[in-house]
């Protein structure tokens, strides 16, 4: 019986698709990440007015019993390319607190 053999070029199609998959997915999370280390890194020392004057105004605010401010701001894109791999549809919500004196005190932020 003879035996059959894959081209090359077939036989590696499917681990260079999984390789190319895990960078993608790879590519997001860590910018992502940057991003949320840098508002973590701006905790104690932006300003409210500073970071409007950077993301523009934010989609809600809301001020909270003790004098504190909690903003949010969405950015979503539909097919853009967020990494060399794949373009696709994303959502990022920041989520900043403010003290009463408007000094950034915390951040959440979410992809999806």
């Amino acid at each position: 019986m003879k035996r059959v053999t894959l081209p090359i070029v077939v036989s590696v199609v499917p681990v260079l698709v999984f390789f190319v998959i895990i960078a993608s997915i790879n590519g997001c999370t860590s910018a992502a990440k940057k991003k949320e280390a840098y508002w973590n890194s701006q905790v104690g020392q932006a300003k409210y007015n500073d970071v409007v004057a950077e993301l523009g105004p934010p989609v809600a605010k809301e001020t909270l019993s003790d004098g504190s401010m909690v903003a949010k701001w969405v950015r979503t894109s539909y097919g853009t390319t967020r990494s060399a791999a794949m373009a696709d549809n994303w959502t990022e919500e920041l989520v900043l607190k403010f003290s009463p004196g408007g000094i950034l005190t915390q951040s959440s932020l979410h992809e999806y």
